[in-house]
């Protein structure tokens, strides 16, 4: 594929992201595809750029979804490097993700309606996205079906999974948006500048102390289903303003007893990873303890934080700190 930019009054007629204009294709790009639109691009442009690195990165986030590469490199290209042709970074790409995850366009605006319009379709995915359900992969299944028909679902290795992170991210902002509307007073209890140090890292801790005022004072016994089936979304809506902006996150099922959802933040240049799980027992606790443990070793941290919703009538609103092979681990109970 020809990636030459053209002059400026044909740009419209002949831009080389063409692709971005149109949508509804079924064939996605592989990693090796990207490479090679990357190798035109730089050849033309005479600039040497990482092509294995930046081409994982692009398919990391799109799965391939031909508009999504597309619109990505368009973005990089006429916004993030507009004024200066030099070659891309893995940051560049995350730059260009924040940008679209924050667009308005036909395609998102599609998936939004068709998850309205589908109460099925709706909860599957809640299911599958927020509490990290495993659902067995079957073609046949009518709300699946048209999910794949949609483009929101594909087949993963041993389940049902989202399409791509970028559809996960739009998927997550349009249910936490109904989420923030239906639930009063948040505001009062997470304004971005109580939650910055003077350095510009965030502090975590309070963030998640906040959130548990938050819970302990708005919600009481008779939410507690409520709180059940939405109390991850309530604190991805409680978070989200806090890291609007600057911040950056994705989140990232793992498929255990507990059904955990790990939340990965970057920030200005900081990292943290906060773990959000359902009281399962002490057992199952200390083994999500390692397996955090292990998750932030793989990303090379020292210090993690972990949401704890506990449904027992006998439970407490606490916070405790646990120390495991040289790992510090912040708690938080609500």
């Amino acid at each position: 594929m020809n990636l030459k930019l053209r002059k400026e009054d044909e740009e419209k007629f002949n831009s080389p992201w063409n692709i971005a204009k149109e949508f509804n294709v079924d064939m996605s790009f592989s990693p090796r595809e990207i490479s090679t639109m990357l190798e035109d691009y730089s050849k033309h442009n005479n600039i040497t750029m990482n092509i294995k690195e930046l081409s994982e990165e692009i398919y990391f986030y799109t799965g391939g979804y031909p508009y999504l590469v597309s619109r990505l490199c368009q973005i990089i290209d006429e916004k993030i490097n507009k004024d200066n042709i030099k070659p891309w970074t893995r940051e560049d790409v995350k730059k260009a993700v924040k940008i679209i995850n924050e667009e308005s366009n036909t395609l998102f605006e599609s998936i939004v309606k068709n998850l309205e319009n589908n109460s099925e379709l709706y909860g599957l995915t809640k299911r599958v996205l927020i509490d990290g359900e495993q659902v067995v992969f079957n073609r046949l299944d009518p709300v699946i079906s048209i999910g794949l028909t949609y483009g929101i679902f594909e087949k993963g290795e041993d389940r049902l999974e989202i399409s791509n992170k970028i559809f996960e991210e739009i998927i997550y902002s349009y249910m936490i948006s109904k989420i923030r509307t239906s639930t009063k007073n948040m505001s009062l209890y997470n304004t971005k500048s109580s939650f910055i140090k003077e350095n510009g890292e965030l502090n975590i801790e309070k963030v998640l102390k906040r959130f548990q005022q938050f819970m302990k004072e708005q919600y009481s016994a008779k939410d507690e289903k409520f709180i059940e089936t939405h109390g991850r979304l309530l604190f991805l809506a409680f978070i989200k303003p806090i890291i609007n902006g600057t911040g950056f996150d994705f989140k990232e099922v793992q498929i255990s007893e507990e059904k955990r959802l790990d939340l990965v933040i970057t920030y200005n240049n900081f990292r943290y990873i906060i773990e959000m799980k359902i009281w399962r027992g002490a057992k199952l606790h200390e083994e999500g303890l390692k397996q955090l443990c292990n998750y932030l070793y793989i990303h090379s941290l020292t210090h993690g934080y972990l949401l704890i919703f506990n449904f027992n009538s006998n439970k407490e609103f606490k916070e405790e700190r646990v120390e495991i092979e040289g790992t510090d681990i912040f708690e938080v109970y609500v």
